[in-house]
């Protein structure tokens, strides 16, 4: 056979497989704009038992987010992360879609522009689509600039992706997951990370308060009366982020703790899609929390840290 007839195969071969590659790398590309952080350090970790946790418990609730299925569990306490589960291929450095987790990170850096800036709020519940803008304009630069300067450096946070709305620049960070515990660390710790005040605690206090007429609805965060489950949460003034399909962020402060769910999207079906827009459509979302907060044996070693900031009136 001649080397001709060889070479035809395989550069069809080789061809094929560039083909491949390229469109492959393209899948693979992230969007959005980059959202520049610190080094991403790993978060301090601990045992349970150190901090005050049944591992039991904790087990119990893995088991129940396996069972969803769900693609990670975390669970932080004083700051120390104590559960780091992932299952189905996925790891510690895939980046998270938060979807709607964003609008606590818009509503957080309005707290910021109005006290560096003297942003203006506008009038009425949290609106996202009018706030962003707003962002931008009193700080004079764009939304992912500005959340990377006045946040997610602070938080000593990996890089993330910043995907712009079409209307606006406010919509969705794509982040690590420790990385959204760090922004449950900083609610948790009356706005202070690491011991860097990043937050006015009063500003805490205005995000944690009911809308008027919406006691489920705070200034870009969720409420413990507008869970829905078979049971109430088994803490005091829990309050939580709804991201797409499952995925969920809780803080119960009074605990110092922080629960994250990662929904795994392609075993989630209907009822995801329906929680994607603000309706679990038949996810229990206090039962996997409540594993992790009936776990706890022991109170708060340190007192309720950022629990009168977050949660008014306790």
């Amino acid at each position: 056979m001649s080397l001709r007839r060889l070479a035809v195969p395989a550069l069809v071969l080789l061809a094929a497989g560039l083909l491949f590659a390229l469109l492959h790398a393209q899948r693979a590309t992230p969007t959005g704009v980059p959202v520049a952080g610190g080094d991403g350090g790993g978060l301090p970790r601990a045992t349970p038992a150190e901090e005050g946790i049944d591992a039991a418990g904790l087990e119990r609730a893995t088991q129940l987010a396996d069972g969803l299925p769900a693609r990670a569990l975390l669970v932080m306490r004083h700051g120390h992360l104590v559960l780091e589960h992932y299952r189905g291929g996925a790891g510690a450095d895939d980046l998270v879609e938060g979807g709607p987790f964003s609008d606590v990170l818009v509503a957080l850096l309005a707290g910021i522009a109005q006290r560096e800036r003297g942003l203006e709020l506008p009038a009425g519940a949290f609106d996202r689509a009018k706030l962003a803008p707003a962002i931008a304009t009193a700080s004079g630069m764009p939304l992912a600039d500005y959340l990377s300067r006045s946040l997610w450096q602070p938080l000593n946070a990996a890089p993330a992706r910043w995907t712009p709305a079409a209307a606006d620049e406010g919509c969705c960070l794509a982040a690590r997951a420790t990385d959204w515990l760090r922004v449950a660390a900083l609610l948790v710790g009356g706005g202070r990370f690491e011991g860097t005040q990043v937050l006015d605690p009063a500003w805490l206090a205005r995000i944690g308060t009911p809308a008027q007429g919406d006691e489920g609805r705070g200034y870009g965060l969720w409420l413990a009366p507008a869970a829905e489950g078979a049971e109430p949460f088994a803490a005091t003034h829990v309050v939580f982020l709804r991201g797409p399909g499952r995925t969920r962020l809780w803080i119960a402060p009074a605990l110092q703790l922080s629960v994250l769910l990662v929904d795994d999207p392609g075993q989630s079906g209907q009822d995801a899609q329906g929680a994607a827009q603000g309706g679990p459509q038949g996810f229990d979302e206090t039962r996997v929390p409540n594993a992790v907060f009936r776990a706890v044996a022991a109170p708060p070693a340190d007192g309720a840290g950022g629990l009168d900031a977050l949660v008014p009136g306790h």
